[in-house]
């Protein structure tokens, strides 16, 4: 019998939780602090971590029984994965599972809904009413997403759902990855088409060295008026020169359910939030995306039978 630790709020997911107690005892965590996890995880030897938990080369000293870490999300930019190499620790993530990912929309429905939010102004508007009591349609027309060009930067699979969702509105899509081959892609352009061209633009890319700090001053200079839409890592992103581009207005209005440092704790001083309670063309979500009940269930489940599945090899 094996020992496992979630620290993943999956026990109102009760076939998640029958599939971890099929093999063991299994500790249930939710959103523990690292010091929490670092007392306990010497004899662990399974762990189910969250996106919030840094799984570092010092964690993974203390972790001596350690055997297989399933993530139930696609970033593992927060775990050391060489050390994990180093220690025969077996990795997975959902980007491993490409194909079943497929089968959940949680993170590409959200960005469209990000953009209609945007466009059509329903916040701005509901607000108007439940403040000041005014019943003005007629300022706060929106726009349609109907002809609009919408850039999609990151092909993979929340981009190419993201495509097919807003082809249904019957926009004009085009996509950047230049890791993606031509003939994979229908509608792919060079990434100066994408940032001069855009009427909307949205960012699903994974954290790496090279997206890193990536969407900065020398693309957003190129934009015009864009609606921006971040839901990968907020480390994508310059944080200041967001900021400067909303001022001038290069960046409409952006949505964002991802901030840099957001798992390093209070996010109360980050300079977006503080840019967002005195502006109205920022909304921004506490990286809640991809967290719908229904995604939620498949992903936790696929990752835990993942688990179970490679936690005896």
């Amino acid at each position: 019998m094996y020992k496992i630790l979630s620290t993943v709020p999956i026990q109102s997911f009760p076939d998640t939780c029958k599939v971890l107690e099929s093999v063991g005892e299994v500790i249930y965590l939710d959103y523990p602090t690292y010091d929490e996890v670092l007392d306990m995880i010497g004899d662990i030897d399974g762990f189910f971590p969250n996106a919030r938990m840094k799984v570092d080369k010092n964690l993974l000293d203390r972790a001596e029984n350690l055997k297989v870490i399933s993530m139930p999300a696609m970033g593992i930019d927060h775990i050391d994965t060489e050390e994990c190499k180093r220690k025969n620790i077996k990795l997975f993530s959902m980007s491993d599972s490409k194909d079943f990912m497929r089968s959940v929309s949680s993170t590409a429905e959200y960005t469209v809904g990000m953009i209609l939010l945007m466009m059509k102004k329903y916040i701005l508007s509901s607000n108007s009413v439940l403040e000041m009591g005014d019943w003005k349609g007629a300022d706060y027309r929106g726009y349609d997403i109907k002809g609009k060009r919408v850039g999609i930067i990151g092909c993979g699979v929340v981009g190419s759902q993201v495509e097919k969702i807003l082809l249904g509105f019957d926009a004009d899509v085009v996509n950047y990855d230049p890791y993606i081959e031509n003939h994979r892609v229908k509608h792919l352009v060079n990434l100066n088409t994408l940032l001069t061209t855009s009427d909307i633009i949205t960012c699903h890319v994974p954290l790496t060295d090279e997206t890193r700090q990536m969407i900065g001053r020398e693309w957003f200079d190129k934009m015009d008026g864009v609606y921006f839409v971040n839901a990968s890592r907020g480390e994508v992103i310059n944080d200041l020169d967001l900021i400067e581009a909303m001022k001038n207005t290069k960046v409409k209005s952006a949505a964002l359910d991802v901030l840099s440092g957001e798992s390093n704790g209070s996010i109360n001083s980050h300079p977006l939030v503080e840019y967002a309670r005195e502006n109205s063309n920022l909304i921004i979500t506490p990286h809640c995306a991809g967290s719908s009940n229904d995604g939620l269930k498949k992903i936790f489940k696929h990752a835990a039978k993942t688990l179970i599945n490679n936690i005896g090899d």
